[in-house]
């Protein structure tokens, strides 16, 4: 009973006391200033990059270039024996020089044809000369040869002999001559006629024109007397080079 009035008896001054003292005024809490909104930013995690051996760059090989051969200077040779070389490419020009079987020579040209090779003189040093292409076999280039002109010359020669009908030993015969000159190109062509044999003569020389390759008569001499006898009727070609065809007959009485 004494211990229920204690406790009310404290209960009562604690309410007293809470009466009377001031109220508590709750401290204002301070503005806080926010804070800066913090943007984030992503940032990728590189993953850690394998390391391989660097290659070594393969080298490129360009093609080697083909290269053409340089073609070899023209070169004629004999084919089985000795080749005359000429002033010029026909039989008919003179036999100036000599190619030997084994030995080899440079061409340096040719006729319009290529049937004749103008050649380095074998036995003169500086000089030229032809030589046909069927006697001889050719190696290296032969393209690009120019074609050399060489001089007109008398390429053949003909003659013949008209005999009289009736023939008198002792007494005069007359004779006909005729013959032809060919040239192979524009020249002056100096001839003569000549008789040999039991009676010889040659008349004085004489001249033909040519103002091209051609084939011309050889004029007549004229009236030509013989006795019985045998004899050789030559025409003679003195220049542009020496050239000749002779016929041989006979003046008999029947």
């Amino acid at each position: 009973m004494k211990n229920k009035r204690s406790v009310l008896l404290a209960c009562s001054v604690l309410l007293l006391l809470a009466c009377s003292c001031p109220l508590v005024t709750q401290a204002a809490v301070p503005t806080q200033t926010p804070l800066p909104t913090v943007t984030e930013f992503f940032v990728p995690t590189q993953a850690s990059a394998t390391l391989e051996p660097a290659l070594t760059p393969t080298a490129t090989v360009s093609p080697t270039p083909t290269l053409s051969p340089t073609p070899s200077s023209p070169q004629v040779t004999p084919v089985s024996v000795n080749v005359n070389c000429r002033s010029g490419p026909d039989v008919a020009y003179e036999a100036i020089s000599v190619l030997m079987l084994g030995d080899s020579s440079q061409v340096t040209g040719r006729n319009d044809d290529s049937t004749w090779w103008y050649i380095h003189d074998p036995t003169k040093p500086g000089s030229y000369c032809w030589v046909a292409a069927s006697v001889v076999t050719k190696s290296g280039s032969f393209a690009g040869l120019p074609v050399i002109a060489a001089e007109a010359i008398v390429t053949s020669v003909t003659v013949d002999v008209a005999l009289p009908g009736t023939v008198y030993c002792g007494g005069p015969n007359a004779l006909g001559f005729s013959g032809t000159i060919t040239t192979n190109g524009a020249t002056k062509v100096k001839f003569q006629w000549e008789v040999t044999g039991d009676k010889t003569n040659a008349p004085s020389p004489e001249t033909i024109d040519f103002s091209d390759a051609d084939t011309k008569d050889a004029p007549n001499p004229g009236a030509y007397s013989v006795d019985c006898g045998n004899y050789n009727i030559t025409l003679h070609v003195l220049s542009p080079n020496n050239i000749s065809a002779t016929k041989k007959f006979k003046v008999e009485a029947p």
